[in-house]
């Protein structure tokens, strides 16, 4: 409560007095345009909270929200038009911004997309392929789950999302499934328990498409790119590339990196793989290939609440403008291993 107090007169002080655009000014986001990050869209994000990571939930009613906020300030783009004005390709200097979707949840075409359509603003869906009309989950919707129903503060886990973080940063995705298939193996969860994290399918997504959305990719399996071996990271990128376009008979040129995790070496790998633009979670630009390390500002349903409870054009526009990040900076390194 306190620090959302503290939170929201900070915001308000910030935008009163132009600190919130200083900061702006002064992140590795200058220059960029603004891309908004979601995850999942819920009607109720309180119900779906109850089962989900709630930092990865928006409902429809905050969603609409914040697009209807940005809209007033900001004219919406396509990601290959945020490509156009990173390649320089677009001298133009409106204020514009681009919405994207990491990991393809069914979700996005029940509440999101006909919130777009109605609204006329184009979107991006970075899908997992691997999961695409698979009856399988996400490795962290999974991990988080059955974290939840036994945890116990331990470790300097707090709670079980710091629990997941930990875990799925710490190990390579084989070692991560071996935890979880102990954890299923002494507790098993309902088959239904997980519809609500079921995936997008090919025919959904061709629809998307065809309604002027962007299909990017995510890997195949939302691996962590820098716990993985070279030879893992290849087969995801590229993989995951071919996959869509076969299947969907159109140029993959966007990437997003699975929780914005990247370093020299997994940049390196998705040039390889033949994309044109990298989408991360943070400032950091690789400065050798800052087209495949633009940052992005991921939201949820509480990232713009105030100390009432209620949404927050100034916190919102501190959010966009990364004012709250200046002084805790990046907690990645993103150097190669011994560099």
């Amino acid at each position: 409560m306190i620090r959302n107090w503290i939170k929201t007169g900070a915001a308000e002080a910030m935008c009163r007095t132009g600190l919130d655009r200083l900061a702006g000014s002064l992140s590795g986001a200058k220059g960029c345009p603004l891309i908004i990050g979601y995850h999942r869209v819920v009607e109720d994000f309180a119900y779906s909270a109850k089962t989900s990571i709630p930092s990865m939930l928006v409902s429809l009613g905050m969603l609409e929200r914040h697009l209807d906020w940005i809209g007033q300030r900001f004219r919406f783009i396509s990601l290959d038009e945020v490509g156009a004005r990173l390649e320089g390709r677009d001298g133009r200097q409106d204020p514009v911004a681009a919405v994207t979707f990491d990991d393809g949840y069914r979700d996005f075409y029940d509440h999101a997309l006909p919130l777009l359509k109605r609204k006329g603003i184009p979107a991006a869906v970075f899908v997992v392929t691997d999961l695409v009309g698979a009856k399988r989950v996400q490795i962290h919707d999974k991990l988080y789950l059955l974290l939840a129903r036994r945890f116990k503060p331990d470790h300097g886990a707090k709670t079980p999302y710091q629990a997941t973080r930990a875990l799925l940063e710490g190990l390579a995705q084989t070692e991560i499934e071996a935890v979880i298939q102990t954890m299923e193996s002494e507790a098993p969860i309902p088959e239904d328990t997980f519809r609500p994290f079921y995936s997008l399918t090919w025919e959904m997504l061709d629809e998307i498409r065809r309604a002027g959305m962007t299909i990017g990719s995510h890997t195949q399996t939302h691996v962590l790119m820098t716990k993985e071996s070279g030879q893992r990271v290849t087969e995801e990128t590229a993989g995951s590339r071919k996959e869509i376009e076969e299947r969907l008979g159109t140029s993959v040129q966007h990437f997003a990196y699975p929780s914005g995790i990247f370093n020299t070496a997994t940049v390196d790998a998705v040039a390889a793989a033949g994309y044109r633009f990298g989408y991360t979670t943070c400032t950091h630009r690789d400065a050798r290939r800052p087209l495949l390390t633009a940052p992005r500002t991921l939201l949820w349903e509480n990232s713009c609440r105030d100390s009432h409870g209620l949404f927050s054009g100034s916190i919102l526009n501190c959010q966009i403008h990364r004012a709250f990040e200046l002084l805790s900076g990046c907690r990645q390194s993103h150097c190669r291993p011994g560099e």
